[in-house]
């Protein structure tokens, strides 16, 4: 079979196109034929050797997988060969191998999927459990009357708008530039700031008559990070759940007393949180398929790329033009 390899780390043209054994399921294990495979962020930071967790090399990227089963190993109790399947990296101890055209994995690490959830959109399904899980566990006690998302038009951004929007809040979406901001506005959000042309704590408070922003996620951080915390609605919170921008370089915590009259809260959130969480963290995919499937949501496809041309989708999402959903098709 086909599956897409690093040797070393670097930039796209180190995506090795390559011919790999095809796995067989053993005792427990499904094998599952891809037909949609997630390109997910942390894959770059992997190729590029910035991420915290680092494999071995050679290493077959990818944790985002939606596909039939194919075949099954003895003991497999509830899934049948054609069922289709989605495969979240997180079930499997983020040990990639979802770059291919076929995987092996425990049964458990299969979630079923009704039909009426397409295979590309599936793609999507880690954005919006770490959606729901940063509304509803990293932000837990802060009520989501309005909240403000950066990024609002990359694939995390557009399920956080989603899952906020589900949950009865009003969205602010920051992006950069008209194009992002139409396609935000079209997403459901009920404010639109182009962080390119407007001060965006400045926008969040004349946009909430000087009130802010219950919650506030921000995966960039970076020089204007602390700036956030003035946006910050009373007993509100900053969501931080990665550093795109880098770490911040002034006082947070002067910042925070600065403006202690809405006495704000600063969280730091990983997934790797729930390594050792298998309940809470299925509890979400499943609240996630459950969105899916009752149509309460439609995932954003920004493109589709044969699985061949891996190097395409991560310059695509380096570039920070993609709104929505990458995905590589075997």
């Amino acid at each position: 079979m086909k599956a897409i390899q690093i040797s070393r780390t670097g930039g796209s043209d180190v995506l090795e196109y390559v011919e790999v054994p095809t796995p067989s399921p053993a005792a427990g294990e499904v094998l599952v034929k891809a037909e949609s495979i997630g390109v997910n962020y942390f894959d770059l930071l992997i190729r590029t050797g910035r991420y915290r967790w680092m494999p071995k090399l050679p290493f077959v990227l990818g944790n985002e997988m939606s596909g039939r089963v194919a075949a099954v190993g003895s003991g497999v109790q509830n899934l049948k060969v054609g069922q289709r399947v989605f495969i979240a990296g997180y079930e499997i101890g983020n040990r990639g191998g979802l770059y291919a055209e076929y995987v092996a994995v425990p049964e458990n690490a299969a979630f079923a999927l009704p039909e009426s959830v397409g295979p590309d959109e599936a793609t999507a399904l880690t954005n919006y459990q770490l959606a729901w899980i940063l509304l509803h566990h990293a932000a837990r006690g802060v009520e989501p009357k309005t909240v403000a998302v950066y990024g609002a038009a990359g694939g995390v951004g557009t399920a956080l708008m989603d899952v906020a929007r589900d949950a009865g809040a009003s969205v602010i979406g920051v992006a950069g530039g008209a194009d992002k901001c139409a396609f935000v506005r079209g997403r459901g959000a009920a404010h639109v700031i182009d962080h390119q042309s407007e001060p965006v704590v400045e926008r969040v408070l004349a946009l909430t008559d000087g009130h802010g922003a219950d919650i506030l996620f921000d995966h960039i951080a970076g020089k204007n990070f602390t700036e956030g915390v003035k946006a910050v609605a009373p007993l509100g919170m900053i969501v931080s759940y990665a550093v795109l921008g880098g770490i911040p370089q002034s006082d947070l915590f002067a910042a925070m007393r600065g403006n202690i009259e809405a006495s704000p809260a600063v969280r730091c959130f990983t997934m790797h949180t729930y390594d050792h969480m298998p309940g809470p963290r299925r509890e979400a995919m499943e609240r996630a398929i459950g969105l899916l499937a009752g149509g309460t949501v439609k995932p954003a496809i920004a493109a589709r790329f044969p699985l061949a041309q891996a190097a395409r989708a991560h310059d695509l999402i380096e570039s920070r033009t993609a709104m929505g959903k990458v995905v590589l098709k075997p």
